[in-house]
């Protein structure tokens, strides 16, 4: 669409460049047609002005994220009308032609999915409903909140994440399950206070209110680790959830544990609530050997201290940039091993 309007914008200087040779003639229509042309042309217009627009306040990340997401519903609405400025103003010639069978396969999947979106059926059929069964402060900025979902819950794998609901006005929240998948339909989220929303929650949230949770979603999965490759896990802070799922799941057989080095990095190792849990669970699994790096120590993790050497696969979850950092050091090391790293930054 934006390559459409640069070319339309920069008519005059094209037919003085190469002249008018080539091009396409324009229709001739009557009557009705010939309305709905003109309310196409003014439509694909306003479009992809509006379309700019929510591309750089999209790129612009100090923009705030609530009225950015209001904003962000327009889109379906904007496609539609790109789609009727496509489809009648197309030249007639070309849906007679493979170009025109191809536009109409791709205007039809995108309107398809536009009108999907504007009746809210997206996530609709992973969505469960369920109520708040426990909230606890386990430290000042971090909220637990343990859930029992309905019977249409299809369960989760140790490391997958869901959008969460506890308010319909503020909208849905990806949230990484800390629990194992005990087959209750119970689940539990670490919340860390990242924004006012978040930081709310403790006096927002009370055992018994409904929430809704979509998904599962993710393949931040211990299932699909390579056999055969050396495993070095690297948690940051709040990123330690999926890895605490990941150890809950593997207590009941502590022998099918993989043999992994797990990194921990922490503000304060004093403070830290997540420390005791990983000291618990780690010593069920002797495979899995637990490595703190304390800051206020000085304790910092570095690319070398990883000792990445032979086949080796990376699980990281955690600040974006300490991921930059390992990544960049272990490429000035000359080590290329697999780096799985799970993003949630939603624009």
């Amino acid at each position: 669409a934006a390559l459409h309007w640069l070319v339309e914008m920069s008519d005059d200087i094209l037919k003085t460049l190469i002249g008018r040779q080539g091009r396409v003639p324009e229709d001739v229509l009557t009557g009705l047609l010939d309305v709905l042309r003109d309310l196409a042309e003014d439509m694909g217009e306003w479009a992809i002005y509006a379309l700019l627009a929510m591309l750089v306040i999209t790129l612009w990340k100090k923009f705030p994220y609530r009225p950015w997401r209001f904003l962000h519903r327009a889109m379906p609405v904007l496609y539609l009308m790109l789609a009727f400025h496509a489809a009648l103003l197309a030249p007639t010639d070309y849906w007679t032609q493979p170009v025109g069978a191809l536009l109409a396969v791709l205007l039809g999947a995108g309107v398809y999915g536009a009108v999907h979106t504007l009746l809210g059926r997206i996530g609709k059929a992973r969505e469960t409903a369920g109520e708040i069964i426990a909230v606890a402060q386990l430290a000042p900025d971090v909220t637990t909140v343990v859930c029992r979902l309905g019977p249409d819950w299809r369960g989760h794998r140790p490391g997958q994440f869901a959008f969460v609901s506890f308010d319909d006005k503020e909208g849905a929240h990806p949230f990484t399950m800390a629990s194992a998948d005990q087959g209750d339909h119970t689940v539990s989220f670490q919340i860390k206070a990242l924004g006012d929303y978040t930081r709310s929650l403790p006096q927002r949230l009370q055992p018994g209110q409904r929430v809704r949770v979509e998904g599962p979603y993710g393949r931040f999965d211990l299932g699909r680790r390579q056999r055969r490759a050396r495993q070095i896990w690297i948690a940051g802070g709040i990123g330690v959830t999926p890895f605490l799922a990941w150890l809950a799941s593997l207590q009941a057989t502590p022998d099918k544990a993989p043999a992994a080095e797990l990194h921990y990095c922490t503000r304060d190792q004093a403070t830290d609530a997540f420390v005791p849990r990983l000291l618990a669970l780690c010593a069920v699994l002797p495979a899995v050997r637990l490595h703190i790096h304390d800051a206020r120590q000085g304790a910092k993790l570095t690319a070398a201290a990883l000792g990445v050497s032979g086949k080796t696969e990376i699980w990281f979850c955690g600040p974006t940039g300490l991921a930059c950092a390992l990544r960049q050091g272990l490429a000035a090391l000359g080590w290329r091993p697999r780096f799985h790293q799970e993003a949630f930054e939603m624009r």
